[in-house]
């Protein structure tokens, strides 16, 4: 006698998903709490790691490119703000892509005993896995408020609505890829190997420590070099928490057309791959 372990036998469409993930709310919520209770659990410092990660590199980035390559660079608008600011901003939100994407990539695989077990719907998994990173986002994005109030002298103004706008763009674009490759890692372990040579590349093709005006500026003896790097979503994500947080205002549409794009793309590649694999991730495990 056998058991049901997972079925799409109903052809459910993408509505009948949605309905389906926003019922198992409360499964959700607590594999992220399982989650985060494992990995602080024996932690002394606990969460006060989530705080020391970004400061701590942005203070390692700071010294090296702010005092000896460097030591202020432009917003998006040309206005000049400080180096510890655009470096915080972009390093929070591209630690959170990173962990992100890294831990949901595995995900699938590091909850084999589960799955093997428990009739769910199987997306619950990758985008439960994201839960730890946002709450460290969240720490993090308090910590770059004070350090805002205590350089700038107060709180940004309109700029954290348009802000909010940006995160929804990222978290699409992130969504569809730990679909994507969650469901792929498990039929090609090579996946997670790979993403993990990408995310390191793209820490260094994202303006993290740099501006794009930099970029713009270095690029004019190499014209395919601004044309390559556009093609990172990150750049113009990046770019665009920057504009909307230091000059408080909407990024330009050229700023973000091609990532919303992108976003959108993987979202429904990501999805339409996941619900392909679902029904046999079990046997694969």
């Amino acid at each position: 006698m056998s058991s049901v372990v997972y079925s799409n036998v109903e052809g459910r469409g993408f509505g009948r998903e949605l309905r389906t993930l926003v019922r198992s709310r409360g499964l959700l919520w607590d594999l992220i709490s399982k989650d985060l209770r494992a990995r602080y659990r024996n932690a002394v410092m606990g969460f006060v790691w989530a705080v020391l990660q970004p400061l701590l590199m942005m203070l390692i980035l700071w010294f090296v490119f702010g005092k000896i390559f460097g030591g202020r660079i432009a917003s998006v608008s040309g206005q000049e703000h400080s180096y510890e600011l655009m470096l915080l901003t972009g390093l929070i939100f591209w630690q959170f892509f990173a962990s992100a994407l890294g831990r949901a990539t595995t995900s699938l695989i590091d909850n084999a005993d589960l799955i093997k077990k428990v009739y769910f719907p199987r997306e619950i998994i990758p985008i439960a896995s994201m839960g730890n990173s946002v709450v460290n986002l969240a720490i993090g994005f308090v910590v770059l408020m004070a350090m805002y109030c205590w350089i700038e002298g107060s709180l940004p103004g309109i700029g954290l609505l348009w802000l909010t706008v940006v995160f929804g763009i990222q978290c699409v674009l992130l969504i569809g890829l730990s679909l994507l490759c969650s469901s792929l890692n498990v039929r090609f372990r090579d996946v997670g190997y790979a993403v993990d040579v990408a995310l390191m590349m793209g820490f260094y093709a994202t303006p993290i420590f740099y501006s794009l005006e930099d970029v713009q500026h270095a690029a004019t003896n190499y014209p395919m070099a601004m044309s390559i790097l556009s093609l990172n979503p990150l750049v113009g994500i990046v770019t665009g928490y920057r504009t909307a947080l230091l000059d408080n205002a909407f990024p330009a549409l050229n700023q973000i057309a091609w990532p919303i794009l992108c976003s959108i793309a993987v979202l429904v590649v990501g999805v339409a791959v996941f619900r392909r694999y679902s029904p046999t991730i079990a046997d694969h495990l």
